[in-house]
């Protein structure tokens, strides 16, 4: 980890070694930690320290990107040789206009976070293994931590420095022909409950042994968090990303101001949510702010850069990634608005249907429509008549998360910090209750 002096003295280094008409550090440090089981047992733990440093140039619209992840002198001087010698080599980008100016100096920079351990983390995992041991069932999984630094700067006089540690705990528990899942994340390790993890997983895994055959074709069903964030994390993508909006590629091209989903969906990104790991700033150093994408169903705004936002005439909502980017602006904490209704509350509604513990292996099929297709996952139960009746093998769908957005009944009176293993982000998510999803196919187990 680097301390604010040696990270101003990277950051000095570049901008007055710099010879281009505009410069961008964007520096990273990270210290990691990850504790992993299988077959009840711990077989790894690792402890890393990971160091990033991207500079971007520009000179007469030319722009030129380079990174290294090595921090000593020699290392800078070449990275920046490289961008620079990159930069010459490129087209002018007629559509750039310049790097962020930000004159509010971003400095929220801890020297108290919690301190993370590798004993810390085998006890917590000690308490999955031993929970399921007593189930007879066997867990696998990971914790893993991480503190982590981030600074962004440019030659304008813009200047942002951030830090924060992020905890994850997960485990998949089999049974003889059942699984189920468990997860949780938090801020610091007194916000990981290692027996909750593992009183979910095994719970699912007990209630879904000897699940059953069932048909493929239209449900009605309730998506438990974890599987609302994989679904969710697509949408973040692919949907409110102002270059491929404006491209015409995503399922709210040409819809600002119109009806996209149903009256009861309320999109919001917040950076700066009480759940959230906070992010106040993006990855070219301009503030961040909630932003309010749908409100009862109407788009209402999408995310931009300062690039797309000079390019369309629109204005830079702090979405940036770091450069080259050529996904475009994407909104990193973005959640569905809760409801008023508990999980069970929702079950009863259910006349027949499918309870989802989480989806699997979740692909695009069509990105313009949003249609995805994957696996159910680690407990899948029928409910008829408002009460789960029995386990039901995992089935594969095909599914318009904009139709799935359209067909929402109910949405749970909560959110949960869920970490998406598709969108690799923390996120928060409720419990949805959507009136028709589409399954394609039985699997196997």
């Amino acid at each position: 980890m680097l301390s604010k002096s040696k990270i101003k003295q990277i950051i000095e280094q570049v901008l007055n070694s710099s010879t281009s008409t505009q410069t961008e550090v964007v520096l990273s440090s990270s210290k990691n930690a990850l504790t992993r089981f299988a077959n009840n047992e711990i077989h790894q733990n690792m402890a890393w320290n990971s160091d990033f440093l991207n500079i971007r140039v520009v000179v007469n619209n030319k722009i030129g990107v380079a990174s290294t992840g090595q921090l000593d002198e020699v290392s800078i001087k070449n990275t920046l040789q490289n961008a620079l010698t990159l930069c010459k080599l490129q087209r002018a980008d007629r559509f750039f206009s310049s790097l962020p100016k930000v004159n509010i100096k971003s400095d929220n920079f801890n020297n108290n976070l919690t301190e993370f351990s590798l004993s810390l983390m085998a006890e917590g995992v000690s308490e999955v293994i031993s929970e399921a041991k007593k189930n007879n069932v066997v867990a696998s999984g990971a914790y893993s931590c991480e503190e982590s630094e981030l600074s962004v700067a440019n030659s304008l006089g813009t200047y942002a420095i951030s830090n924060l540690s992020t905890f994850n705990l997960s485990t998949v528990v089999i049974g003889k022909n059942s699984s189920g899942f468990g997860a949780t994340v938090g801020k610091n390790h007194s916000f990981i409950n290692a027996q909750e993890v593992a009183k979910t997983a095994i719970t699912k895994t007990i209630e879904s042994e000897n699940p059953t055959d069932i048909e493929p074709g239209e449900y009605e069903i309730i998506l438990e968090p974890q599987a609302v964030s994989e679904m969710m994390a697509f949408l973040s993508w692919y949907g409110p990303n102002a270059r491929i909006f404006h491209e015409d590629a995503s399922c709210f091209s040409g819809k600002l101001g119109e009806k996209v989903f149903g009256e009861n969906i309320n999109l919001i990104d917040d950076p700066f949510h009480k759940l959230v790991f906070p992010m106040l700033f993006d990855y070219e150093g301009f503030p961040k702010q909630r932003l309010e994408i749908v409100k009862d169903g109407i788009l209402k705004n999408i995310a931009y850069d300062s690039y797309h936002a000079n390019k369309y005439g629109k204005k830079n909502t702090g979405h940036a990634l770091v450069a080259p980017n050529t996904m475009g602006p994407v909104p990193l904490h973005m959640f569905i608005v809760p409801g008023n209704k508990t999980k069970k509350q929702m079950i009863k509604n259910v006349k027949r249907g499918l309870l989802v513990t989480r989806l699997w292996y979740v692909r695009v099929l069509n990105p313009k429509l949003l249609n995805i297709t994957g696996m159910t996952r680690d407990g899948t139960f029928l409910i008829e008549n408002g009460k789960i009746v029995r386990p039901v093998k995992n089935l594969r769908f095909n599914q318009s998360i904009v139709e799935a957005l359209n067909n929402v009944v109910d949405i749970e009176n909560k959110l949960t910090p869920i970490a998406s293993f598709e969108g690799e982000m923390i996120s928060l998510a409720p419990s949805l209750h959507i009136s028709k999803w589409g399954f394609s196919s039985q699997t196997l187990f």
